[in-house]
């Protein structure tokens, strides 16, 4: 068979898989003539023309970080969910999409263009970027490199600034608990992945304890040392650097083992009832939802290691809570505290979902999140609570084609000029690459008769990598709440923690806005039975006036009786030099 042959068999046989596909399309169910584009000009018009200023405190923080939620991700996603929902497609808008400020942020570190989620987390936690895979240090702290380690380049983070001004803080994430972008609110480490002793050990060798002697692994950190033991709220995986193990196992056969035999767990529960705090540590979703909303803290670590796909455990039935539900019990509680709080939701398997160039799971988790945040906003009130959504770094996931509107986003777009059909959603690395050559020809991997929309379906990749890398470019910012219009522009990725400190009147940014003196010009009085109570300062000129005025009133009389009889003695000494 001769080159021609072999052209024209995979052109028939890949034309009629591509009609024999029936590629789905979810259509308009509005005529979008002129009238209607008009009518969608006016209506965001008329939004943008109403928008309000909040310059209040916010009393409450929320951070909404998608992993590895680019831009395109987002697009995606949201023509994803709503097919998922039968609603149409690109029309829709995620939640968060309707949030009135929007802007970039700058994702690359200190050492490398394209970052990874430790170095990012770093700057959008703590206000300071650093290097790759290095967590809560500045550019000092070299990676596996402990020499360089010192409590110089150590940089505190929000969580710590929000808990110094007695709000409750809580993390909650669908991966490990001390995986990256979670480890950055508490921990300090040269190198991401010492979640556990014995992963140090397994990348500075044998003499590790010598070399590496002033650095903890990052499970121990969270349950020995500030600001993490005392964060109140904790949910996600990861159990297994604890010294502990889950009974469910899923598809994870991740092995952080703890070679000081410790029981972290039965640590943190031995603290908190030597602090008499009320306090619980759960397993399981159902153990979750029997916690009281008034327990101060809260440790839930549901999987050994990251949780199971949210698909997974709906399908498979799992006692495993979704990110919506450890958002909703995270927010419930921490509203308990009279001061405030500051919450990181991270969706953190939109991230793992590209890495395998799996897209349709990664569209899946990003809804998981998109749902976390409606969650949020019906338990808070735009008043007094900033909610911020971002994303750490983007994916190299690109949606091309020129599919026709409504048509499946995990499906098929077209036939390429190979004529071989190709999806709408790509990768430029990952597994998926999939090339082979005919009679000298580069030919792609022919996806007739494939399942595109299988969540295990890999997207083709142009080159191969063993996992699909992260993007470069920038990602978006949505802000909603007090102080939202801080993001307005284009900004480094380290702005988010100072705007968000500015927005609480936390950290450093505690005392240069207006807005944090009003708030915060109280005065200290103490109570007959000694208690010490705060008291505004407006109190005190309130109860001035209140006594002061009679005599203010008395001293006016005397002197308009003094300055009266003077001017009439004045006038009968006139009268009597004239006569």
């Amino acid at each position: 068979m001769n080159k021609f042959h072999v052209l024209l068999l995979a052109i028939c046989l890949t034309t009629h898989g591509f009609a024999a596909a029936g590629v789905k399309r979810f259509k308009t169910k509005v005529d979008e003539g002129q009238e209607y584009w008009n009518d969608v000009g006016r209506e965001e018009l008329d939004s943008a023309l109403n928008v309000q200023l909040n310059t209040n405190v916010a009393k409450n923080v929320i951070l909404f970080l998608g992993d590895g939620m680019s831009i395109a991700t987002q697009t995606a996603a949201r023509i994803y969910k709503a097919q998922k929902e039968s609603r149409g497609g690109e029309e829709s808008k995620l939640a968060f999409e309707d949030f009135p400020h929007v802007g970039f942020s700058k994702t690359y570190c200190v050492d490398k263009q394209v970052p990874d989620s430790a170095a990012t987390a770093t700057a959008f936690l703590t206000g300071v970027k650093a290097n790759f895979h290095t967590v809560g240090v500045d550019n000092s702290v070299k990676n596996k490199d402990c020499s360089t380690f010192s409590d110089e380049g150590k940089v505190d983070s929000i969580v710590k600034w929000a808990q110094e001004a007695g709000k409750r803080t809580g993390l909650v994430t669908s991966t490990r608990i001390t995986h990256a972008t979670p480890a950055s609110a508490y921990a300090h480490s040269p190198e991401r992945e010492w979640e556990c002793d014995a992963y140090i050990k397994e990348d500075i060798g044998d003499d590790w304890q010598q070399k590496c002697s002033t650095v903890k692994d990052i499970a121990k950190q969270l349950i020995e040392d500030e600001p993490g033991s005392h964060i109140n709220v904790l949910m996600g995986g990861g159990l297994k650097a604890f010294g502990q193990s889950h009974d469910v196992r899923w598809d994870d056969d991740w092995d952080c083992d703890r070679l000081d035999g410790a029981d972290l767990i039965n640590e943190w529960n031995e603290k908190k009832t030597k602090e008499e705090s009320t306090h619980a540590f759960v397993k399981t979703r159902t153990e979750l939802m029997e916690v009281d909303d008034s327990t101060e803290y809260l440790l839930g670590l549901f999987h050994n290691g990251h949780l199971p796909w949210e698909h997974v455990k709906v399908e498979d039935e799992l006692d495993i809570p979704t990110l919506a539900e450890m958002t909703k019990k995270a927010i419930t509680m921490l509203q308990k505290g009279d001061n405030g709080f500051f919450l990181m939701v991270e969706g953190g398997r939109i991230d793992h979902g590209h890495h395998d160039s799996t897209a349709h799971r990664a569209l899946d988790e990003a809804v998981a999140m998109d749902n976390a945040v409606e969650e949020a906003l019906k338990l808070t009130d735009e008043e007094d609570t900033l909610i911020v959504v971002t994303a750490d770094h983007a994916h190299a996931m690109t949606f091309n084609g020129y599919p026709k509107r409504g048509q499946e986003i995990v499906g098929l777009a077209s036939l390429a000029d190979d004529d071989l059909p190709m999806t709408t959603l790509m990768y430029s690395t990952g597994p998926g690459f999939n090339y082979t050559t005919i009679d000298g020809d580069v030919v792609r991997w022919n996806l007739t008769g494939v399942n595109v929309q299988d969540f295990e379906n890999l997207q083709q990749g142009e080159a191969y990598t063993e996992a699909a890398n992260h993007g470069g470019e920038d990602v978006s910012i949505y802000a909603s709440g007090p102080m939202s219009h801080l993001f307005h522009s284009l900004h480094e990725q380290n702005y988010i923690a100072h705007a968000m400190a500015y927005a609480a009147c936390i950290g450093a940014n505690n005392d240069i806005g207006s807005h944090c003196k009003e708030s915060t010009s109280t005065t200290e009085a103490t109570t007959t039975d000694g208690a010490k109570t705060t008291i505004d300062p407006n109190t005190w000129t309130y109860v001035a006036i209140g006594l002061g005025l009679p005599a203010i009133y008395a001293i006016f009389a005397i002197f308009a009786a003094v300055q009266l009889g003077r001017w009439c003695y004045g006038k009968k000494g006139t009268k009597a030099a004239a006569t």
